[in-house]
């Protein structure tokens, strides 16, 4: 099975350090040994090896469906399988036989598309985990996908979008959006709805999210994550994660992950500037010297990006074996 290369992608590896960030601050709530971490892996199983780097008294599982992704599995494994269990499973198969048992539980639902089962599985899963667990979710957000592409309009592509995702559409009546933000806005909206569902009032749980981006790595994504806690206890859970950067305890609208490519001796040239208080993207770029874009505009928007998620921006390097 042909994969792209996540582990090599600047706005996922954002996306995947800022997770890292926030399990971190769980610790506020609960040792993370009580934690296990659960994830759809890939062949590299990257975020795997983070956490085994990071946080080895967290246990893992990854679920693989694919028999030839999961040989790569083994063959990628950064640590024993005393600490991380291969399972070779469709995820559904997996989740129906999920128990937590009163231990609390990571899980990164890491899609690669965008169906109405991503939703089912979500809110399967916040039925079952315990206070205190985490849920990523992650989906693909490409608005072109429901554009007639003859015509260059909503059309049929539309209405098969609010007939299979209706149930958890704030408006079931709505073609959905054709910018990327607002796109990945209204899947932030269904994740709420799903969340809700699954959660409703009248239990004493609820879903508190905790961040939420957007970004493309060659095709659009939507991340979010969020906690399980009581709802009498929903304040200190916020406050657990108020210092975690971008933030996002309101369901307030994603933010937007667009790092740019830059080399290793550009970084370096631009570290002794940072944390740039204000007016980023304008020191960054005279410090260059150059646009790294097609105009000084996009150069300043980059640059001002690199400036905010530079702490979570992955070195890729060339080895030669």
């Amino acid at each position: 099975m042909k994969h792209p290369p996540y582990h090599l992608r600047p706005n996922k590896a954002v996306d995947r350090l800022f997770l890292i960030e926030a399990i971190r601050r769980l610790d506020r709530l609960a040792s993370l040994r009580e934690y296990t971490y659960y994830g759809l892996g890939g062949p590299y199983l990257e975020d795997f090896r983070l956490l085994y780097e990071l946080y080895p008294d967290i246990k893992m599982v990854s679920v693989e469906e694919n028999r030839e992704t999961y040989k790569r599995q083994k063959f990628h494994l950064p640590c024993g399988s005393e600490a991380l269990n291969l399972e070779k499973a469709k995820f559904k198969s997996y989740l129906s036989r999920y128990e937590p048992n009163d231990k609390k539980s990571i899980f990164w639902l890491d899609y690669a598309g965008l169906s109405y089962g991503n939703f089912g599985d979500l809110m399967v899963l916040l039925g079952k985990v315990t206070e205190k667990s985490m849920v990523k979710i992650t989906l693909r957000a490409e608005p072109t996908d429901f554009i007639d592409k003859q015509s260059e309009r909503l059309g049929s592509r539309a209405e098969r979008f609010r007939q299979q995702f209706g149930a958890v559409m704030p408006d079931s009546a709505a073609d959905p959006p054709r910018d990327s933000r607002t796109f990945a806005c209204l899947l932030q909206d269904m994740v709420q709805v799903a969340a809700q569902k699954a959660l409703p009032s009248a239990v004493p749980l609820m879903f508190q999210p905790v961040s939420s981006f957007y970004y493309s790595d060659g095709t659009g994504m939507f991340t979010l994550t969020g906690v399980v806690c009581r709802r009498d206890s929903a304040a200190e859970t916020r406050k657990a994660f108020e210092d975690l950067h971008f933030c996002n305890l309101t369901w307030a609208k994603p933010k937007h992950i667009d790092v740019p490519v830059l080399s290793t001796k550009e970084r370096l040239h631009l570290q002794e500037l940072l944390p740039c208080p204000s007016g980023a993207g304008t020191i960054l770029h005279q410090a260059l010297g150059y646009r790294i874009d097609y105009s000084t505009a996009q150069t300043e928007a980059k640059l001002k990006q690199y400036a905010e998620f530079h702490r979570y921006y992955p070195y890729f390097m060339r080895a030669v074996p």
